[in-house]
């Protein structure tokens, strides 16, 4: 009988005065509640209705919310399932209070800071950018893909796993964040194992835009174009030969085939190969690149420029890198090395294997080119290898490779022809 009369009242007084007071003879809104006591001896508030996220998709199914459930409160006891995470529930990825914006056609979580479900006004698939290569059968590893978008409203976005179809086996991984207010990036990484050769494609539906991007996969070979090693903490894919080294040869058995070319700092095109004859080079370029050739960023943040070399995807190492990839690497010396500066100019079998993130990565000892007359020294007994890094306005840093040590810190004047390893972007 008293939860009758309640009701009964409830009805009366919205009738009468349009008001309901719980509590509270006096109501100053639609429903004005009161505590019922204040000493903390019986349990008060409102509970609101609990769903689960799974709940709320399978209602989306049966389109049971739109325009006239607009600002429906419920308190998700438990996210949706991750595969589940789409369409009205793409941000709901944890319990709390969430209101359906029939507007964005969307359930948002509240949150002290504002909206936290994200919303944008364009996803740009058309401008995405790639890292690394993929390979069929072979793991992928420090590849991704960068979408811009556009009309960002600071909202938090949960994590999404998108599967690609066409060549199957992989996923674009996207981790939890905030968008940006106004323009800005998502970055996908690419994970999993490609089942053939060809083009893998992601649909991605993101904040109630959609768009698809795709990525190569290129056939398998005898020796893998790349491989995963770890630099300053992070995954990033290293091409197992030099650049212009013949890669249909094995990238660890050193021959001339895998010595690769000479370049000289900050220029785009090679001004030796490794069947150049030892001695000057005629009309050896002397001049200087400027700073900022290869890398317009900066040694922390490094921005490939039009004259790095490296193929589509990769770039010059910085000497930060180079350093990292040292620290992270174990080694080991094999064929015979020269002694002298010049005793070694047709040995092509000396190289060091350095062990990374269980890759072997090998790093012929290619000597270089004389930066004023082009002649060969040291081949087979000292390795050269460039870095992005400037010092001073005439001199570079590279990577130096002796029998003894690995040392990032060596500089040289830049017409200096040395070798090129190229890492992921």
């Amino acid at each position: 009988m008293r939860k009758m009369y309640l009701l009964s009242m409830f009805l009366i007084g919205a009738l009468a005065y349009g008001q309901v007071g719980v509590n509270n003879i006096t109501p100053k809104s639609t429903l004005d509640i009161m505590s019922k006591t204040t000493d903390g001896s019986t349990s008060e508030g409102l509970i609101i209705p609990r769903v689960t996220g799974n709940a709320l998709k399978a209602a989306e199914t049966s389109t049971v919310y739109g325009d006239d459930q607009d600002a429906a409160l419920v308190f998700v006891t438990a996210a949706p399932d991750p595969d589940n995470r789409t369409g009205q529930v793409e941000g709901m990825d944890s319990r709390g209070f969430y209101y359906f914006d029939a507007g964005s056609n969307r359930w948002v979580k509240m949150v002290s800071s504002g909206t936290s479900t994200a919303a944008l006004a364009q996803l740009l698939c058309s401008g995405s950018s790639d890292v690394g290569v993929l390979e069929s059968g072979q793991s992928a590893a420090g590849v991704s893909t960068t979408i811009p978008y556009s009309g960002g409203n600071g909202g938090i976005y949960s994590a999404q796993i998108v599967n690609s179809i066409g060549v199957t086996g992989l996923t674009a991984v996207l981790t939890s964040g905030t968008l940006n207010n106004g323009s800005g990036t998502l970055i996908y990484t690419i994970t999993g194992t490609p089942s053939a050769a060809g083009n893998a494609i992601f649909d991605i539906d993101f904040a109630g835009q959609t768009c698809g991007f795709s990525r190569t996969v290129q056939p398998s070979s005898n020796f893998p174009d790349v491989v995963p090693v770890i630099i300053n903490g992070q995954t990033r894919q290293m091409l197992t030969h030099n650049l212009g080294g013949d890669t249909t040869q094995d990238p660890n058995v050193p021959t001339q085939a895998i010595m690769g070319n000479y370049y000289q700092w900050g220029k785009k095109n090679a001004v030796a190969t490794a069947y150049t004859p030892a001695s000057a080079i005629s009309g050896w370029n002397t001049s200087a690149a400027g700073n900022k050739a290869w890398n317009s960023g900066t040694e922390a943040a490094p921005v490939k420029t039009a004259n790095d070399p490296c193929p589509s995807g990769f770039r010059v190492l910085t000497r930060n890198e180079w350093t990292g990839f040292n620290t992270a690497s174990t080694t080991t010396n094999i064929g015979t090395w020269a002694t002298t500066t010049t005793n070694g100019a047709t040995n092509f079998s000396a190289a060091k294997v350095f062990s990374n993130n269980g890759s072997t990565v090998t790093l012929p000892i290619i000597g270089m080119r004389d930066n004023t007359t082009g002649v060969l020294v040291n081949r087979a007994n000292i390795g050269y290898y460039w870095s992005s890094t400037e010092n001073g306005t005439l001199y570079s840093y590279f990577q130096s490779v002796t029998s003894s040590s690995n040392n990032p810190s060596g500089y040289n004047t830049r017409p200096t022809g040395i070798g090129i390893r190229c890492i992921s972007e």
